[in-house]
């Protein structure tokens, strides 16, 4: 790829009926100091409404970049990232890199420079970042208890990302998956993204980190409960034993799998007198540790939940 002294950068946003979100998205991308040229495609997975088409109507015309918005038929937000990474790639003049946002995020005003920077510096395939929840309810105790603190790692070259959140690709390595990069059989239930990045990392393609890239996520009064979290983590185990299946190259995948489940409910289980001691926060710790563990073994007998569907 010959890259420009200052990379031009297209910026995905699949969004779902969140119209409010994915305006404040684009007001605060719109305020970005970065350089170079950016371009910005907003992919609609709801053709009953069309409320993110709605909004890019009203936006683009005095927006401060290209912006524009297409319909996926096809639910799933597999399809609508798809579809945007397609539009991308074929985008003329073609990018250098593709960035992705998701519709309840927002970028700070640095975030793509530094990305960029730390994709230039390390000369990572695929760049990942922080996001950080922004709770609309902080008084909480679930928002003061750390649990939603985001997983981050030292600016520089890292093993593998976790998300697409707070994402940026070399447009001319995501070309070499454009048949399906994220694999609709996650299309309800969520990571597909970590899928990604596991065939990306087994094809030898290199990762960066950009603590500095900071994204901000609005975490409502619904994402604020107990039930979310231990849903959540159930999700996370049944993604994580789907992945280890469909990567397994050995015939003792099946036992590893196991223990690791059974290890994760043995360790929230045993812990739970413990952590009790450390108020309602530990003893959410260890209930997440289970529930993981319970998210593999369901996932052993097919059964995941949809938290998207």
């Amino acid at each position: 790829m010959t890259e420009r002294l200052v990379p031009h950068v297209f910026v995905c946003v699949p969004t779902f009926r969140r119209p409010e979100g994915l305006r404040k998205l684009l007001t605060h991308l719109e305020q970005s100091i970065y350089a170079g040229m950016i371009e910005v495609v907003v992919v609609d997975n709801d053709t009953v409404t069309r409320s993110g088409a709605v909004v890019v109507d009203q936006m683009a015309p005095t927006y401060r970049f290209p912006l524009r918005c297409l319909v996926e038929p096809r639910r799933g937000h597999t399809y609508a990232y798809n579809r945007a990474f397609v539009t991308a790639c074929r985008a003329t003049p073609a990018p250098d890199y593709v960035a992705v946002l998701d519709d309840d995020e927002y970028p700070h005003p640095n975030w793509l420079g530094e990305m960029i920077s730390v994709a230039k510096s390390t000369e990572a395939d695929i760049v990942g970042g922080p996001v950080f929840p922004v709770f609309d309810a902080p008084e909480h105790w679930l928002a003061r208890s750390g649990l939603y603190t985001p997983t981050r790692y030292k600016t520089g070259p890292v093993a593998m990302i976790y998300g697409a959140g707070n994402m940026l690709i070399r447009r001319d390595m995501l070309e070499n998956y454009l048949d399906e990069p994220f694999d609709h059989a996650f299309a309800f239930t969520g990571g597909s993204d970590y899928d990604f990045f596991w065939r990306c990392r087994k094809d030898g393609h290199s990762f960066a980190w950009a603590d500095d890239a900071h994204v901000f996520e609005t975490t409502p009064r619904s994402r604020t409960t107990v039930a979310y979290l231990l849903r959540r983590r159930f999700r996370t185990g049944t993604e994580a034993t789907r992945i280890d299946r469909k990567l397994a190259g050995s015939v003792d995948g099946p036992l590893r799998r196991w223990c690791k489940a059974l290890g994760l409910i043995g360790t929230g289980t045993l812990s739970l007198p413990f952590t009790a001691l450390g108020g309602r926060p530990g003893m959410m710790r260890s209930l997440m540790w289970t529930a993981r563990g319970a998210g593999r073994i369901a996932a052993e007998f097919g059964i995941s939940y949809e938290e998207y569907r």
